[in-house]
């Protein structure tokens, strides 16, 4: 499969990788009592389930970098835009790096009691995991998103990729990501990421490609 039709699907990776990195990990809230947080993490069937969550959202960070990537290429291979600014590829890697790290944090003390056979910690320790986990993915990761998908707009804007809807709601997106600490506005960058990888595959060079070619073979 070529690049221009395989990276797109990317986007909707991550969508696939983050989504599945909440349902199959479940955590008390803080306030719950040490009671409840030492349970969640009692059996081998729960740490497997935070260890999953780690991995999905490392696999859910390469994903968005790879996308984000891909769409400021196909800005410059517009040639539109006499200067680039790399600045949405900076604030992408910041981005994957600080959702890769969350995900360290919330699945390493599920892994290295399932794996590693480590005592389990207190229930302090797994509330400070599991909070500066989120917080690395949910502030930290979605506010340097945030940046990415506004300057990446801007430019494929100028450089006709977007049209003028996409780019409006591209721009609120971006808009909505500063509140992500609240988990909800992540959803804006879920369907922000379905709608855009559409929006490649359909504006593919190779997809037009393929379907010229197509068309002339069924003319002649």
């Amino acid at each position: 499969m070529r690049l221009n039709r395989a990276a797109p699907l990317s986007g909707i990776a991550f969508v696939v990788f983050f989504i599945a990195s909440v349902v199959v990990s479940s955590v008390p809230k803080s306030s719950a009592s040490d009671r409840d947080w030492l349970a969640a993490y009692a059996t081998h069937a729960k740490q497997a389930g935070h260890l999953a969550t780690g991995i999905l959202l490392v696999l859910a960070a390469l994903s968005l970098l790879v996308f984000l990537t891909h769409l400021w290429t196909r800005v410059l291979a517009t040639g539109r835009l006499e200067a680039v600014s790399p600045l949405p590829l900076v604030a992408a890697g910041v981005s994957a790096a600080c959702i890769a790290i969350g995900g360290v944090l919330m699945g390493s003390i599920g892994g290295s009691t399932l794996i590693g056979n480590a005592p389990l910690p207190g229930p302090d320790l797994l509330r400070l995991g599991n909070d500066a986990g989120f917080a690395m993915v949910g502030l930290a990761g979605m506010l340097a998103a945030s940046v990415s998908v506004a300057a990446v707009s801007v430019q494929a804007r100028s450089a006709g990729l977007f049209g003028q809807r996409l780019f409006r709601f591209s721009m609120l997106v971006a808009v909505l990501l500063l509140a992500s600490f609240a988990f909800v506005p992540i959803l804006g960058l879920l369907i922000w990421l379905v709608a855009v990888a559409v929006t490649l595959l359909r504006d593919s060079p190779a997809l037009r490609r393929d379907g010229a070619l197509l068309a002339a073979r069924e003319t002649a």
